[in-house]
């Protein structure tokens, strides 16, 4: 990416290059209507990047900042210890807006002539519409007023036949209320468990629609389900004018706008009125047989399932680009959505599944900025955890924001013997507002609960749907998010906890200041390279670990059965699962039938991913389960520091991880990793157990074509329990291997743990330490011996203490 002119400065360890004068977006997007920011909100070009590469940074600044390049280390509360790498002051910022919202943009429309007959058809179901929004057609309203189907939120329909130039009401008209039905959303919860991490709106879905407007020279009619629904005279030329033709979108000014929040399939265009008989035809069709050639001017089956880029079959080369992508693998109106949750389903043998694209007027995965800063990093730079800083004041307080990525080894670099993995799926999976205002301080006390930056962005989470209801399938990249700063923390506790960024450097920054060598690496990169872990003699998978990719799931399996160690200090590992598509700039999970589900099970037909056809899901049930790598599985979530819960308490005494080479001294019934103070516990926020634990837990009936696995693989020694006193807790529940919530006795009670500690020699080959718990990266700053135990598991694999003979 070439950056405007700007000075080049250098120093020891690199060099940065930056301008301000940033342009609101690349020339090849089409123009969308823009969305200005307030604040300071920015992002590097990628979640992980060697030493020795350039790394951008794209930036919008609305205030004065100074520029830091740093890599963390040493305190993981505050800055104070990490290596800047390089500074500089910007007095005039630029702010750079976002273009949200996706639609079909199609250069080559009808070109200019007089239209005597025109059809527009498409099959269309609508989500809670904020207002007008247009369907499909070539209009500007102020200079290329041609023809255009719109939508209200009453869910009437508007057809516009124009001359091409400036609107006329007189060519716009209008359905009465209820010609089409959309979806409806209401607040809810699920219960048992904190609402602001994995409530949302219930949805009710509406049916999908055939809509049909036609114009014989003279009159115009509007169709719906093959009825006729309304018809009117057209007075004056009909001309299409010289918008460009889009389907979900029309133009203001020049740039897309009422975007449409709806679901499509079928769209086209006839150069003739189609008759009665034709419009029952092409309802009873379903969206499955694509129109006859016969004056067919354009259409757009939408078979593409992926990518940007739709076809046209009508042989007149309209083929439309999807701006901001859009959500494929939906299925068609024909289709039965209600797929049995353990079928043996293939969408692909699906005779009825047809295609559709759903589109949301706040869809955004490439921010489509330009480059501010570049830096590129020392040909040695020391594999870890860096971020861009931007220091400065709103409202007269002082503010940090963070643009955080991953540095690691070239790939000729000697290895160090510890490979950690950052769980960078997760940071992105709970980015909730990546346009959120800064927050004041240090200590960014957010939670679930984020301000949103004036305007009201876009908010992005797999736990929360988007504003018309759409469930969340996808995230970009190449976006904000703040929520992975090293210092956001849960709201409303007097000591600093996190399940995201913070929570992993706690275990990182214990092994670096132990003097173990570390090797740091992002979800991202074991994904890409599934043979990344070949030659490490141990992984540490810390944290919060929830998002996987088969690839991922595989490279460590591989890397297990060959003899190879993992250290996992992580809970809800390896939940769900999700994929890339091929340039690894949009990360893809689509849940269903667990808690922050996005898809209900009556619609888990659409939970098949896009971007390589398979079953999303849980990973369990999608062929990649936790427990066969990593021995334990996903059983309980609740809030931290809370009566009744944690620490560990020691069972299996007589293990020689607990004698050696470091005598513990501890006994059956003690506790460990806890804090003097009882405050903060090493147990909490999510919890993995053995299959023997779960199997205790699980509700009846259990539905058919499943057996949930119940007794744990051969070799796993249980070293100790992560107390829960499920009797004492409120916020939160165990759920059973299936995800329902388990909120009743006796079940509730049959076990008193929330996460479980074991050491296994798998059969297949390998050993895994899982400590079970989110928050087990606390016991190194609470408890002298959880560090000790930790080199006692290092050294039975293989890694000496550092400075020790």
């Amino acid at each position: 990416v070439a950056l405007t002119a700007g000075a080049m400065l250098g120093t020891d360890e690199g060099a940065l290059r930056g301008d301000s004068r940033g342009t609101s977006l690349p020339g090849s997007l089409p123009a969308v209507r823009p969305l200005p920011l307030e604040g300071i909100h920015a992002y590097a070009d990628r979640v992980s990047a060697a030493a020795g590469e350039t790394v951008r940074f794209y930036v919008s600044a609305t205030h004065p900042y100074e520029f830091q390049v740093c890599r963390l280390a040493g305190d993981v509360d505050g800055p104070g210890a990490d290596a800047v790498l390089f500074t500089q002051r910007v007095d005039e910022p630029v702010m750079q807006p976002i273009h949200p919202g996706s639609y079909i943009h199609i250069d080559r429309g009808l070109g200019d002539e007089a239209i005597a007959a025109l059809s527009l058809e498409c099959w269309l179901r609508l989500w809670d519409l904020p207002g007008e929004a247009a369907i499909m057609g070539q209009f500007d309203r102020a200079e290329a007023a041609g023809y255009a189907l719109f939508v209200k939120r009453d869910g009437s329909v508007g057809f516009c036949l124009g001359d091409g130039g400036a609107f006329r009401q007189s060519g716009l008209h209008w359905t009465k209320p209820g010609a089409l039905t959309r979806t409806e959303t209401s607040p809810a919860a699920t219960p048992g468990i904190n609402k602001d991490v994995y409530g949302g709106r219930s949805v009710k879905l509406a049916n999908w629609h055939h809509v049909v407007a036609t114009f014989d020279g003279r009159t115009k009619e509007l169709w719906v389900d093959g009825k006729l629904v309304d018809r009117w005279l057209h007075d004056g030329p009909a001309r299409p004018g010289r918008a460009p033709l889009r389907i979900g979108a029309c133009g203001r000014d020049g740039q897309a706008d009422l975007l449409l929040d709806a679901d499509l399939a079928m769209p086209a265009i006839y150069g003739r009125a189609l008759s009665a008989h034709e419009i029952a035809d092409r309802f009873q069709a379903q969206g499955l047989t694509r129109p006859d050639a016969a004056n067919l001017w354009g259409c757009w089956p939408l078979s593409e399932e992926r990518g940007d880029r739709v076809a046209d079959a009508s042989g007149n080369e309209r083929d439309g680009r999807i701006i901001n992508l859009g959500t494929w693998m939906i299925g068609g109106p024909s289709f039965q959505a209600n797929v049995e949750r353990f079928a043996d389903y293939d969408p692909a043998a699906d005779a009825r599944r047809g295609h559709g694209l759903r589109l949301a007027s706040d869809d955004l995965y490439d921010c489509g900025w330009q480059p501010t800063f570049e830096f590129k990093l020392p040909a040695d730079a020391r594999s870890g955890v860096y971020v861009g800083r931007f220091r400065f004041e709103r409202q007269g307080q002082p503010r940090l924001y963070h643009a955080l990525f991953v540095v690691r080894k070239t790939v000729a670099a000697p290895r160090a013997p510890i490979a950690f993995l950052c769980s960078t799926n997760t940071w992105r999976a709970y980015s909730g507002t990546p346009f959120a205002e800064s927050w004041p301080d240090v200590q960014q006390s957010i939670g679930h609960a984020y301000i949103n930056s004036p305007g009201d962005p876009p908010e992005f989470s797999f736990y929360w749907q988007h504003k018309a209801g759409q469930g969340s399938y996808q995230m970009g990249l190449r976006m904000p998010w703040p929520i992975a700063g090293p210092y956001t923390f849960h709201q409303n506790f007097d000591w600093r906890c996190s399940h995201l960024c913070h929570a992993d450097r706690l275990t990182l920054e214990w092994l670096e200041r132990e003097g173990y060598p570390v090797d740091v690496y992002a979800d991202l990169d074991l994904h890409q390279h599934p043979n990344l872990l070949d030659g490490y003699q141990t992984l540490f998978i810390v944290g919060h670990s929830e998002y996987w990719s088969a690839e991922a799931w595989r490279g460590l399996r591989d890397y297990l059965d060959r003899g190879g160690t993992v250290v996992c200090l992580s809970g809800n590992t390896m939940f769900w699962r999700v994929s890339f598509n091929d340039d690894a700039t949009v990360l893809e999970c689509r849940k269903v039938d667990a808690p922050g589900s996005q898809a209900p099970p009556e619609r888990r037909g659409e939970v098949w991913h896009s971007h390589d056809r398979r079953r999303g899901g849980m990973s369990r049930e999608c062929g990649y389960p936790a427990w066969p790598l990593v021995g334990l599985e996903y059983m309980a979530v609740h809030a931290v520091g809370v009566e009744g819960v944690g620490p560990y308490l020691v069972r299996g005494a007589d293990h020689p991880l607990f004698h050696h080479p470091h005598e513990l001294n501890l006994k059956a019934g003690d506790k460990l990793g806890g804090s003097p103070h009882g405050l903060p516990q090493p147990i909490g926020h999510e919890g993995d157990v053995r299959l023997s634990t779960l199997a205790k837990v699980l509700l009846s009936p259990v539905p058919p074509g499943v057996s949930p696995p119940a007794e744990d693989p051969r070799g796993i020694v249980l070293l100790a329990d992560g107390f829960c006193d499920w009797s004492k807790v409120t916020s939160g529940a165990p759920w059973d291997y299936l995800q329902r919530a388990v909120t009743a006795e006796p079940q509730r009670s049959a076990t008193q743990v929330s996460g479980e500690m074991i050491y296994w020699e798998r059969s297949d080959g390998g050993r895994v330490f899982h400590a079970g718990s989110v928050s087990a990266g606390r016991g190194f700053a609470n408890d002298p011996k959880f560090g000790l135990l930790m080199k006692n598991v290092l050294h039975n694999f293989g890694i000496p203490e550092p400075n020790q003979s």
